[in-house]
């Protein structure tokens, strides 16, 4: 019979040992009602994890269980001694939490580079999730921290999906999906995503503003973030390919959709609006106010949104290509661009499946 942790365990219980021996990531460790550890401020046993230093394989599991007989009785005897299991503690780098967190802002800005934008998101969506994390380094803690926010709030999903990053840093085993709750893309409201003669026709109100007429252009034909027109070129050798040189996602590149748009309005003729900013969202702002400015009857991320659509209906790109061009996932793709699929555009795809051949 294969051993498994599950056997260990049972075998565990009927010998009341009082110790269970649990994965943490790819390591072993025992769970037990403990004595603090030299220097805590805790002055009663409490459950804690005691790190074994040893890999998850048929031979760990082995002498994991029978350090957890070592360790029951050294408990039933009151002779268990941390000093013997720190020094594993400490070449596994388990700590308080605000040493996993530096650990992972230290990984963070290694992979983002200390900009303004890295230093922004790092504040706005990692520290604000970690600062209701308490306790010892354990699921427990991370449950916690994630039900103390707003229940089906954008706040809860946000730090559960930053609380998940922490955990699988520290190896800790947690699945905080369940505690998301059911905010999503299915709460946001519904959009009315402009037509291609409503955005030709919007076109004009930036006539008399070349750079924002070319900024313009350029999100409706690649679906460009609002930043993003900030920091591309555009080639002139058909079939005018855009290459996104960094913005939220990173680089990419895109195709124009509709490409008759991007030859007619020439759009390789780089014309950028005259804007500076520290951040990414300092850019965005400024496309923003320009299109309130203008009038302009829809947001500027809905020249985007109604991209995507055209690129899977219209020239029904594949998923995975279509949201490679618009810097995302599929599956964002599937949750927030296709639920704003018109009417027009659904009898258009069925009109074509009629068309086809049986």
């Amino acid at each position: 019979m294969k051993l498994t942790i599950e056997i260990i365990n049972q075998r565990l219980k009927a010998a009341k040992v009082g110790v269970k021996v649990e994965a943490r990531g790819d390591r072993l460790s025992l769970r037990a009602t403990l004595p603090p550890k030299p220097g805590s401020s805790k002055t009663k046993p409490y459950q804690q994890y005691l790190a074994l230093g040893i890999y998850a394989n048929p031979a760990g599991l082995q002498r994991a269980e029978a350090e957890a007989k070592i360790v029951g009785g050294l408990l039933a005897r009151g002779e268990f001694d941390w000093n013997r299991y720190l020094i594993n503690e400490q070449e596994l780098g388990i700590g308080d939490w605000a040493e996993w967190v530096e650990k992972l802002r230290n990984h963070y800005f290694a992979q983002k580079g200390d900009t303004p934008n890295a230093q922004f998101t790092w504040k706005n969506d990692y520290e604000a999730a970690f600062k209701n994390l308490k306790g010892e380094v354990a699921s427990t803690s991370l449950i916690a921290a994630a039900t103390s926010t707003t229940a089906n709030s954008r706040s809860r999903k946000r730090t559960c999906e930053k609380l998940q990053l922490l955990a699988e840093l520290a190896g800790i085993k947690v699945d905080l999906k369940p505690y998301i709750g059911n905010y999503g893309n299915s709460q946001t409201k519904p959009r009315q995503i402009p037509t291609d003669d409503e955005i030709i026709q919007v076109r004009s109100l930036f006539l008399n503003s070349p750079s924002w007429l070319w900024a313009y252009s350029v999100m409706a034909t690649y679906g460009l973030r609002d930043h993003e027109i900030f920091f591309c070129k555009i080639s002139s050798i058909p079939p005018h390919v855009c290459h996104v040189i960094e913005g939220k996602t990173g680089e990419r590149i895109c195709y124009p959709l509709h490409p008759d748009w991007a030859a007619e309005w020439q759009l390789w003729e780089i014309k950028k609006p005259n804007c500076t900013g520290k951040m990414y969202r300092d850019y965005g702002q400024r496309v923003s106010r320009t299109f309130d400015r203008k009038d302009v009857p829809f947001l500027p991320y809905d020249l985007r949104h109604a991209y995507c659509i055209r690129g899977s209906v219209r020239y029904k790109v594949p998923v995975a290509t279509m949201a490679s061009w618009a810097g995302h996932s599929p599956v964002v793709h599937y949750q927030t661009y296709n639920r704003w699929i018109s009417e027009v555009e659904h009898a258009k795809v069925f009109e074509d499946l009629q068309s086809r051949p049986v």
